[in-house]
Parts: structure tokens; C-alpha cells; sequence
């Protein structure tokens, strides 16, 4: 039977998925206040260029939208994505990870290899050197096994070092892990790594935003890395020199509004200069997975269920309506005020009366979640 996400009639809304990227002058933010005017590329497709210049889009831009003639580019894109059992996960698609979308320049779409569960709304990236030493590894490891243990996903970017001494210890702890490439999925780079990216997908996801046959440029990676810490929650950099990779990921983290985490190392390795810089800089300083948990600690309420309890504190109309959209969940503020229907000042007014009352807790992103009795109600 043909899964539900590969279904024909995904494969022909892909079409104008990958079409509208193909649009010069077309970028992720461009593409971003399209899909918020039309709802869709094909309705985007459908628009005239007055329509598209009403939206926003500047008349160059109409023009190559309403005058796009690479279809065959397209259609030779869709053969290769059927060919080698990819997926595209869309900006629409309830499987599309909801930290993703809260970037300013979010992926319209990802070509995945796997799957995203709600689950991974609780990850941590763990990235690094790709020449890691001996401590440098143990300690990704350990971090990562922890974690993991604890149900939380493990996202890095498959590289040689840290990265996949993260991957390799959230498999052996039968955890998730995400690997973010900086190249197509059918280009695993390094090429060593093809049977851990090929292990990844039954535990998690391989994914890309970049189309298939895309090489490894180095232009490619600062890209990969504001996704790799946009899916999470926090990003720890364990070793890192002073110009390393690694701290491009956690300055993504830091624009995002994410946490940052840093890994002391000896002071006598250029190894540790770029983390220690991090610390020195307000990163917090790891020792143990202890030291992550406790920032992280309101998100993983959803993992420990409590027993459900009668809510003792009384709630306004619009109070109670907020906390039946929770279901256990955390929830960004955007997604409270699109499902409530209420103004976002309505929406921020009642969510801070909440907080007084210690019926939600905010956490990092504009997330909220339930606490306390109303957690163990929602859960019920």
C-alpha cells in the first residue's frame, strides 16, 4: 500500500513546491510572505502579476513567476526524488517541525529521508570539531546517550568528530537523532558516513533543504547550521577552535532565541578556544546532561506525565479556552493566537494573567505550556 505522505496527489502539489524555489529572486523569506498571502504555491502559480506585486512581490519577481518555464528542471527533480524514496515535508505538512517555523528565513521545505514526530519538538543539537579528540568524543557521547535516555532527540549535522559520535550514542541509547545535511540526501558527506546516514531514518530523519545532487560547498553550511539548531531547543558546542563551524550553529541558536551551551575543555588546546570564548560570553557551561535539563526542564514536562487532578484555580472564558488548545502540549504563542481566534494583545493579556495564576509556564521561544495541576488535567 503507498504511504499517506508519498501518495500521488502529494507528488503533484511537490510540483509547485519545488517550481516556486526555481523563481529568481524567489528566497526563503520572499517564499515565506507568499505562502502567508496565497496559502500555497499553486495558488501563487495561479496569481496575476497584479495580484503578486498586491502581495508584496516586487515586479521582477511577478514577472519571473508568471512567465516560469522550468517545468522540465522540475519534473526531472520529482523522477529523482521517486527514484532514490525521498520525501519532501512542506512548510504546510503537519509534520513539518514547528521550531522550523518560527525562524525568519524558514526552509519552505525539506526532502527528508525518515520521519518527524512530535516528540522532536524536545531536541538538543550537539556539534563540534571534526577533528575531536579523545576527551572531546567521550564527552559527545556521553551527552548524547544521557539525553536520549531522557527522550530527547539528538540533532547534529553527520560530520566527521562530534557530530556523529552524537548520532551514533543517541542510536545506541534506541533514542531519536536528526542529521541535517549541507548537500542533497543522495550526496552523504563524508562518504564514510553513508551506513549511519542510512542506519538514521528507522530512528529518526536524514533531512536537506537543498536539492538533490547539490555537492558539499562550503556555502551551503552556514545554512545547514541555522537549521540544525532552528529544530531545537538548545545547542551545545562541545569542542570548537576559534573559527569553527560550530559557533556559526550557536549564533543561529542565539538569533533564534534559542539556549546555548558550551563544553570547557583544557586550555592548553586550540580545541577548546572557541567554546570557552562561548562560555565567556554568557553560554551556559556544561558538565553533565544535568546542566541541560534543568534549562529545558518546563519543555519536558510532556515526557513525565502526571496524574491528573481537578484544577482548583477558577479561569475566565477566554482563559479556559486557551488551556483546552494545550493537550498536553507546549505551544508557541503564533499557534495560540491563529487556533483561539483572538486578537494577538487578547491573546498576550490573557496568557500573562495565566502565568500569575501558575496555570502556564513560558518557555524559551514564546513557547507556553501548562503546569502543575492544569499539566496532569490536559493529559487526562
Amino acid at each position: 500500500m503507498e504511504d499517506r505522505r508519498t501518495k500521488t496527489e502529494d507528488r503533484a502539489a511537490w510540483r509547485y513546491w519545488l517550481a516556486l524555489r526555481l523563481v529568481r529572486g524567489v528566497g526563503n523569506v520572499t517564499y515565506r510572505e507568499l505562502l502567508e498571502h496565497f496559502g500555497a504555491p499553486q495558488a501563487v502559480f495561479a496569481a496575476s502579476a497584479a495580484d503578486l506585486t498586491a502581495a508584496g512581490a516586487h515586479g521582477e519577481v511577478a514577472r519571473s513567476i508568471t512567465s516560469f518555464d522550468q517545468w522540465q528542471t522540475v519534473d526531472t527533480e520529482l523522477n529523482k526524488i521517486a527514484h532514490i524514496g525521498v520525501r519532501l515535508v512542506t512548510r504546510t505538512d503537519p509534520e513539518y517541525p514547528v521550531h522550523l517555523t518560527h525562524l525568519h528565513d524558514p526552509p519552505p521545505f525539506l526532502y527528508v529521508r525518515g520521519s518527524f514526530v512530535p516528540e522532536d519538538r524536545i531536541a538538543i543539537a550537539i556539534v563540534g570539531s571534526r577533528f575531536a579528540s579523545s576527551y572531546g568524543k567521550g564527552v559527545a557521547r556521553d551527552l548524547a546517550r544521557g539525553l536520549a535516555e531522557k527522550g530527547v532527540t539528538i540533532v547534529s549535522g553527520l560530520a566527521r568528530g562530534i557530530d556523529a559520535e552524537a548520532h551514533r550514542a543517541a542510536l545506541a541509547a534506541e533514542g531519536r537523532t536528526i542529521a541535517v545535511l549541507g548537500s542533497g540526501l543522495d550526496i552523504i558527506y563524508p562518504s564514510e558516513h553513508r551506513a549511519l546516514a542510512a542506519e538514521i531514518p528507522a530512528h529518526g530523519a536524514v533531512v536537506s533543504e537543498f536539492s538533490l545532487g547539490s555537492k558539499p560547498d562550503a556555502v551551503h553550511f552556514p545554512y545547514r547550521n541555522r537549521v540544525i539548531s532552528g529544530l531545537t531547543l538548545g545547542t551545545v558546542v562541545v569542542e570548537a577552535a576559534e573559527n569553527s563551524g560550530s559557533l556559526i550553529t550557536a549564533r543561529c541558536a542565539l538569533e533564534q532565541n534559542r539556549e546555548v551551551f558550551a563544553v570547557p575543555g583544557p586550555i592548553t588546546t586550540s580545541r577548546s578556544r572557541g567554546s570557552h570564548r562561548l562560555i565567556k560570553a554568557g553560554a551556559k557551561l556544561v558538565e553533565g546532561i544535568d546542566d541541560i535539563l534543568s534549562e529545558i526542564a518546563p519543555a519536558l514536562a510532556p515526557l513525565h506525565p502526571v496524574p491528573a487532578v481537578t484544577p482548583t484555580v477558577a479561569l475566565e472564558p477566554h482563559e479556559a479556552l486557551l488551556v483546552g488548545l494545550f493537550d498536553g502540549e507546549p505551544q508557541h504563542v503564533d499557534v495560540l493566537i491563529a487556533r483561539s481566534g483572538l486578537s494577538a494583545a487578547r491573546v498576550l493579556e490573557v496568557l500573562l494573567s495565566m502565568e500569575l495564576k501558575g496555570v502556564i509556564t513560558q518557555l524559551p521561544g514564546t513557547y507556553f505550556t501548562p503546569t502543575g495541576e492544569w499539566a496532569g488535567n490536559q493529559r487526562s
